[in-house]
């Protein structure tokens, strides 16, 4: 077993952790931040977002519990308080306009993260943003897999729950959706082929009129052949109605599996959607 107090550092290096996909889709938080005196990084891990928010804010501050990730943070040059977050905020005599969870509250039960909220609240100077991030529970990967391959995870959080949470501590909310630099979509081999080959209907030739017989042949025999010509038109006829018939019914059907693969590819994106929510609020002056 890992080393206790790096056990969440050590499984992200067991998990070949990609920085540049992270920082790419972290990068849609920034301009929340944009032109804001003071950021602190709850749970700042190696400190990549932080990294990336110093360029925009005044000052920046990490937190968090494992000496691992606060060492890998420092090591970019960064302010890292090594300690639990909600500690941190309760002790601290900062005033920050500025506070930023990724993937922390996950970790928590609803009354430790009520806590911490409630502790950002007391800290925060009116009018200060606060953005949470979490796994987001409508995305068919993250509820079935994903969450549940991290084991210091504690439960899921909807988008509603997290606005009821942070309106009670005393935020306004200012925005709550998914992460769209963050939509991995259904695995491949699940999507059905919607590209099909062009449909040509087919060209029925219809029977020509019974030609009429003259010469030796007797009137008898003549009359025969035109009858039998007359039925095998009707015959042909026939076959070319229900030819026609068929080829509708098959550009019908054609139609109809094109809609089907829409639906069912469509159902599939839905539900391996964007691997993460957020909610972005404002603390109420």
């Amino acid at each position: 077993m890992s080393d206790q107090e790096n056990f969440e550092s050590d499984y992200y290096a067991s998990r070949a952790f990609d920085e540049q996909h992270l920082r790419e889709v972290r990068s849609h938080y920034l301009n929340f931040f944009k032109g804001r005196r003071f950021l602190v990084e709850l749970g700042c891990g190696r400190g990549e977002f932080l990294q990336d928010a110093a360029e925009i804010v005044g000052r920046v501050i990490g937190v968090d519990i494992e000496p691992a990730m606060a060492g890998a943070a420092r090591k970019r040059g960064l302010e890292v308080h090594e300690g639990d977050a909600l500690k941190y905020l309760q002790n601290t005599i900062e005033r920050p306009d500025a506070v930023f969870a990724a993937h922390l509250v996950e970790h928590f039960s609803v009354d430790d993260t009520f806590e911490l909220l409630r502790a950002a609240a007391t800290v925060m100077e009116p009018g200060g943003i606060i953005v949470l991030v979490t796994p987001n529970p409508y995305c068919l990967s993250v509820m079935l897999n994903d969450f549940w391959s991290d084991p210091t995870h504690v439960r899921l959080y909807s988008a509603a729950l997290l606005e009821f949470l942070v309106k009670q501590a005393g935020f306004t909310v200012l925005e709550a959706d998914t992460n769209p630099l963050d939509v991995p979509g259904p695995p491949p081999e699940l999507l059905v082929p919607e590209t099909m080959q062009p449909w040509e209907p087919l060209q029925v030739q219809r029977p020509s009129d019974v030609p009429k017989y003259e010469g030796s042949i007797s009137h008898r025999v003549d009359e025969r052949l035109e009858v039998l010509l007359r039925r095998t038109n009707e015959v042909n006829e026939a076959l070319a109605a229900i030819t026609e018939t068929v080829d509708r019914r098959i550009d019908e059907l054609r139609h109809q599996i094109h809609l089907a693969t829409q639906g069912v590819n469509g159902a599939l994106k839905f539900l391996y959607g964007p691997n993460e929510i957020y909610v972005a609020a404002q603390k109420s002056r």
